[in-house]
């Protein structure tokens, strides 16, 4: 088993895990947001949960598509106007990472204003709406059309 596939396996599987904690912070913001809720330590150590995983993912694609993937060199190799015109190609050198990214970035945004927030509630409403915003994009770039990308295995 190649380093690849170990980062690949773990690229895979963690957005599992990502996911799920998006959707318990989501409900947990808006219902915070729309309730008035107390903003506890348990939705700060969530919250950060949530961006820390996706800083972990956006480390592992980033590995995956500069340094082991030979889809990612193979991109490199084409060039630009290749890469532009083959839309399996197109999907993962430039929409998968680049969507991805600005995922990552929104979560961060989302979070850092919930942090600096002093009301309760708007600590809520940032985190929920950034990201909210964040899973949509996640949820839009996800291969969902190749199951055997879904669940991978060694």
């Amino acid at each position: 088993m190649s380093f690849y596939q170990i980062l690949l396996f773990l690229h895979s599987w963690l957005r599992w895990a990502i996911l799920l904690t998006a959707l318990w912070v989501l409900i947990r913001s808006f219902r915070g947001w729309q309730m008035g809720l107390p903003f506890k330590k348990s939705d700060n150590g969530m919250q950060a949960a949530f961006v820390g995983m996706m800083h972990l993912q956006l480390v592992l694609g980033l590995l995956l598509y500069f340094v082991f993937s030979p889809f990612g060199l193979d991109a490199f190799a084409q060039g630009a106007k290749v890469v532009m015109k083959n839309a399996g190609l197109r999907y993962w050198a430039v929409e998968h990472a680049t969507v991805m990214l600005l995922a990552v970035i929104l979560a961060q945004v989302g979070r850092t204003k919930s942090k600096r927030a002093r009301a309760h509630k708007q600590k809520f409403k940032h985190a929920f709406v950034f990201f909210l915003i964040s899973l949509i994009l996640m949820l839009s770039r996800i291969p969902w059309h190749e199951s055997a990308r879904l669940f991978r295995s060694f």
